[in-house]
């Protein structure tokens, strides 16, 4: 294939019509303790963006944005259709940004932008209802996570971005790595946009009330033995409480969770399934190896503790089928035990001290042990073009400037400065006077295209506690070593399905240790896995993984 021509050129010729501001950020995203396995049916071929041919012209799809002579065309006016998940701010204060947005947009690429929200209620039937129902969007929100990225890409549903972006997103191809690109590509075609230029680690983490710890002479909560020693001091030092006052449910893995990152190397990968996880990956070294952690010794005895921990009184005796909001009874003080991502601790905080001004927290992180965490795939959350797109070009230089521009980020990502925020004297963003949450309130659910590099910083008075812990986490950020790898589950979806079924009914009754026997429970699990196939599925992986590797030597 012919060497790149006059690419530097075109691309600064094409930021400087855009009117774009190039940013930067640090990658790594992780999500949280279930598991991150894709539905697909083909290994992704790496796209090749060295030998990328870019000329001074190009056409496009729909010939509506043609570049001609390095210079983009946008003299027809056009609507971008973009379908976005979530529920719409009920005072309908998104209508009156996108009428701002638009203006802005009218003037620096002659389009506008017409928001289409998917409510989160039955969000994923409505998604591929959507998908299958042929309204042309041009941006759509995805993910390869939980809502069928690849599988919706096998179906044809995306359109290949590969030779349209160096032309119309010129700031995004130029600010992703050959490999992150990989990652967003299916059979050769780059179907989506990467999630990466903001950073964040949700950790799985249990809060707790550090100032009852010390109260109990235990001077950290750090690790399994200590969380006993706390629970234990509870029960016996706060009547009423409960250490753990939480509901179970069929996708309960916070317990198995903890015990993973703390008693062994095993670790969540293309080879995990589900929220219950009976398969990772090995370790972190050995992370194209297949594994059960359930047929592990080591997992008798965890049975065996956490029905110890459950015969104590650790957990309400009917969790398995109570309704009971955790976050308050922490915050009321009748659970010393908050289960959530680390992202998910940081409001704690200030909810807390409005509580219980007395109380400090602090948080047992289930990965300091071992200290990484794998950072998340590109595709975690991502925005594709779908095959029906009108205006796939101009939904390309919009994309760009919603996550380049710093006037039309902080538009899109806060509201209207001076109704939804302004920015204080310190640079910190803020509520103001005026402002009406029933009126006023504002979101922007495409995450991807968040950018840490134009970021505000919203004032909070806790901020110094926050920074610290993130300033602790922020090292543990390892790149995720699977690269573009994704596991093709077509000759073992009866499996998968089995599996998950098995999962969900044995873990979340042996790690509350409601499940009787804690030998018997765990034999009974892991001769549910075998009758459903578990073996097969594992053979699979490692087979799709050896050839994935040797494709790419």
């Amino acid at each position: 294939m012919k060497k790149v021509k006059r690419i530097l050129a075109l691309m600064s010729a094409l930021a400087m019509t855009c009117g774009m501001l190039a940013g930067c950020g640090d990658a790594g995203v992780e999500s949280n303790g279930g598991s991150n396995t894709a539905t697909v049916a083909e290994t992704n071929a790496v796209v090749d963006t060295e030998n990328m041919v870019v000329e001074q012209n190009f056409e496009g799809p729909s010939g509506n944005t043609p570049v001609v002579d390095g210079k983009i065309d946008t003299s027809k006016f056009v609507t971008v259709k973009m379908l976005m998940l979530g529920d719409p701010p009920a005072g309908g204060a998104d209508k009156k940004v996108y009428e701002e947005l638009n203006k802005i947009l009218k003037e620096r690429i002659n389009a506008e932008l017409d928001v289409t929200w998917i409510e989160w209620n039955n969000y994923d039937t409505k998604y591929q209802m959507e998908l299958v129902s042929g309204t042309p969007y041009d941006l759509i929100f995805t993910t390869s996570t939980w809502l069928n990225l690849w599988g919706n890409a096998e179906k044809g549903a995306f359109m290949d971005m590969k030779e349209m972006l160096p032309y119309y997103a010129p700031n995004l191809w130029a600010d992703t790595k050959k490999e992150e690109w990989a990652g967003c590509t299916y059979k050769g075609q780059i179907v989506a946009l990467p999630e990466h230029r903001m950073w964040q680690l949700s950790t799985p983490v249990f809060v707790y009330r550090a100032d009852w710890a010390k109260e109990f002479g235990i001077d950290k909560v750090d690790s399994m033995e200590t969380l006993e020693q706390y629970c234990d001091a509870i029960l016996a030092n706060k009547p009423g409480v409960i250490p753990y006052n939480a509901p179970g449910s069929v996708n309960s893995n916070e317990l198995y969770a903890m015990w993973l990152r703390q008693e062994t190397d095993y670790v969540l990968g293309p080879g995990s399934i589900g929220m219950g996880c009976p398969t990772t990956n090995k370790s972190k070294d050995e992370n194209w190896t297949c594994v059960s952690p359930v047929f592990d010794d080591k997992f008798v005895d965890f049975a065996k503790k956490m029905k110890e921990w459950g015969d104590k009184g650790y957990w309400p005796e009917d969790l398995l089928s109570a309704t009971i909001d955790s976050e308050a009874m922490f915050l009321s003080g009748k659970s010393g035990i908050y289960s959530c991502n680390v992202s998910g601790y940081y409001p704690e905080i200030g909810k807390m001290a409005k509580e219980d001004p007395s109380a400090e927290l602090d948080a047992f992180f289930f990965d300091e042990k071992r200290g990484f965490c794998f950072s998340d795939v590109m595709t975690q959350d991502s925005c594709s073009i779908t095959a029906t797109a009108e205006n796939p070009e101009r939904a390309l230089m919009m994309y760009d400037l919603f996550q380049y521009d710093p006037e039309i980020y902080h538009l899109t990502q806060y509201g209207i400065e001076g109704v939804q925020y302004v920015v204080n004297a310190d640079g910190y963003r803020e509520r103001p006077e005026s402002y009406n949450d029933e009126t006023d309130s504002y979101y922007w659910d495409m995450w991807s295209t968040r950018n840490d590099a134009l970021e505000i910083p919203e004032y909070n008075e806790y901020e110094d506690q926050i920074d610290a812990i993130k300033a602790k986490i922020k090292p543990w950020t390892t790149v995720n070593p699977w690269g573009s790898f994704v596991l093709n589950t077509t000759n073992v979806d009866a499996e998968v399905t089995a599996i998950n079924e098995a999962a969900s009914t044995w873990l979340p009754a042996i790690q509350f240790g409601k499940a009787g026997d804690p030998e018997e429970a765990v034999a009974q699990y892991r001769e549910a896995l075998t009758n459903a196939g578990i073996d097969t599925y594992m053979a699979e992986v490692e087979r799709q993984m050896k050839e994935y590797l040797a494709d790419q030597e």
